[in-house]
């Protein structure tokens, strides 16, 4: 990596980390499509109606009606078999399976058509521009894992259902599109891709948001050696400082802007004394909510459940806590990723680098006792 040596003995994880997301948030630019949007629940919830599918661009998926378009499984198939290739040795968890797109050959074949295009894009973007790229973006070999095979993609996209670990192996956690939703409609949404260690606790995590304006995209941390910002193509890192926040010298009687997912929960959950009390909204997932929380967009998020999807999270904990800021269970406790599923004492408390330390308690307060 241009950077040097940041990110220690992680550096080539990194760097992978942040080509594979940029990679991948190219691929979701060149398929935006929009979706219909069911009216907002009462919940807060993400059904969706179902849009033009005659591209085969979308589905919803059966029994909670959230979306899953053919960027999710072309992401994950491409990511899969860049990681395949780079890190042979380990493990991969995907939220996807390739299930649907074995039901749906208009779906499976462009699918396989964008991650093919995007793949191998990598590798003739690195020879004309001369481009020291990871070696796994431009490895011809990468032929064998499924770019001109569709059994070799389905399997690709199948490794992110990843067999119960051996001891001493990592794992990288991918949630191809944190926010479908937020694609699908223009709003808010996150590649996020982590690297786990034998134990579940996240070694690197890289969030890349296609639509960010503010600041570059992507933020990327690894365990140790803080956060960095990409810009949505490019080796480097770029200097660039979160600007201090307004409510930055708040206290918790001023309530400071914070979020909470599921959004249902805002009723139970009162850290500032009134109900909903500087409570912000965001669309679209809670990668977004990570990503605000790092940012120093808001003093905290907290992900008020406790059982929670390994992919949703990881990425987020780890840019939070790099960032300066805190990522614990409600305990203070450090939260680990053993499987899809992990529990979580009073949910997943976030909160800023910018927080007040009072600020940050009454958030861990009100998780242990709402």
């Amino acid at each position: 990596m241009a950077s040097g040596d940041w990110g220690g003995d992680l550096a080539a994880e990194v760097e992978t980390a942040v080509a594979a997301v940029q990679r991948a948030m190219q691929l979701c630019n060149a398929l935006a499509c929009e979706m219909k949007v069911v009216e907002a629940s009462a919940t807060g919830g993400k059904t969706m109606d179902a849009c033009d599918t005659t591209a085969g661009v979308s589905i919803i998926k059966p029994g909670d009606d959230t979306p899953v378009t053919a960027a999710d499984f072309a992401i994950q198939g491409m990511v899969s078999g860049l990681l395949r290739m780079q890190f042979p040795n380990d493990r991969f968890m995907g939220e996807e399976d390739a299930a649907e797109l074995r039901a749906d050959a208009d779906l499976c074949a462009l699918a396989q058509r964008l991650c093919a295009e995007h793949s191998k894009g990598a590798r003739v973007a690195a020879v004309e521009e001369n481009l020291d790229l990871p070696r796994n973006l431009m490895d011809e070999g990468q032929r064998e894992s499924g770019l001109n095979s569709r059994d070799g993609f389905l399997a690709d996209v199948d490794r992110g259902l990843e067999p119960p670990r051996h001891a001493g192996e990592r794992c990288w956690v991918l949630d191809p599109i944190d926010g479908t939703k937020g694609f699908m409609t223009g709003q808010g949404y996150v590649i996020g891709l982590a690297l786990l260690d034998a134990e579940g606790d996240a070694l690197v995590g890289v969030m890349g948001v296609p639509p960010e304006e503010e600041s570059p995209p992507i933020m990327a941390a690894v365990k140790g050696h803080g956060l960095k910002w990409f810009n949505a193509d490019g080796a480097e890192p770029i200097a660039y400082e979160p600007p201090r926040p307004a409510w930055a010298d708040a206290g918790v009687t001023d309530a400071p802007p914070w979020l909470i997912s599921p959004q249902k929960m805002a009723t139970q959950y009162v850290p500032f004394g009134t109900q909903g009390a500087g409570l912000q909204t965001i669309c679209c997932g809670a990668m977004i909510k990570y990503f605000a929380c790092a940012a120093g967009r808001v003093a905290g998020f907290v992900q008020y459940e406790p059982t929670l999807k390994t992919w949703d999270h990881a990425c987020g904990l780890i840019c939070v806590a790099e960032s300066g800021g805190a990522a614990t269970d409600a305990n203070g406790g450090r939260v680990l990723f053993p499987d899809r599923l992990f529990e979580v004492e009073g949910g997943v408390v976030c909160a800023s680098r910018w927080a007040a330390p009072e600020v940050r308690q009454a958030l861990l307060d009100a998780a242990m006792t709402s």
